[in-house]
């Protein structure tokens, strides 16, 4: 624990200045005066949603119709295990956060993604993404999926996740 004694010393200090003035004058005088310039006291705003990339909203939700469907198509195919990592993808892909993209990226997108951080669009013009949206997966996993254009993702709970078709 810190203490301090205060005895009277005899020594005299000078009292502290609690005012300053400054012994310096500015050349020219500032002042401050607000614009009136005439600014609308109304401005309308139009909501609506931003334009996808790529000119083009791709929309990967099936209905409920088609859902059970698909589930019983799953059921024959080969089947992939997601990791969190690739979870998070399937969900930036079904949510349209990435909306020029159908599915994962292929090698030379993810190249671009890595090196440019854009993707080149058919027209010419780029679209900045800078995380490539991929999936990546064993050689085992590869190799007994084999040629199959098509497979089922699942999580760790084994339920399904989504179909990737494989359109080239």
């Amino acid at each position: 624990m810190a203490s301090a004694i205060f005895i009277q010393t005899s020594f005299q200090s000078k009292s502290l200045n609690t005012h300053f003035v400054p012994s310096f004058k500015l050349p020219v005088s500032l002042s401050f005066k607000p614009r009136t310039a005439a600014f609308p006291k109304c401005v309308h705003v139009r909501p609506s949603l931003i334009e996808p990339d790529g000119e083009k909203l791709v929309n990967l939700h099936v209905t409920q119709l088609e859902r059970e469907l698909k589930k019983r198509e799953a059921t024959s195919l080969l089947k992939v295990k997601l990791t969190p990592i690739y979870m998070q993808c399937v969900h930036a892909l079904s949510k349209g956060w990435a909306s020029l993209l159908t599915g994962f990226t292929r090698e030379t997108e993810f190249l671009q993604t890595l090196h440019l951080n854009s993707l080149r669009l058919s027209d010419g013009s780029f679209v900045n993404m800078s995380v490539p949206i991929a999936l990546a997966i064993h050689d085992s996993q590869k190799a007994s999926i084999g040629e199959s254009d098509i497979v089922a993702l699942f999580d760790s709970d084994d339920k399904l996740i989504a179909i990737l078709t494989s359109k080239l």
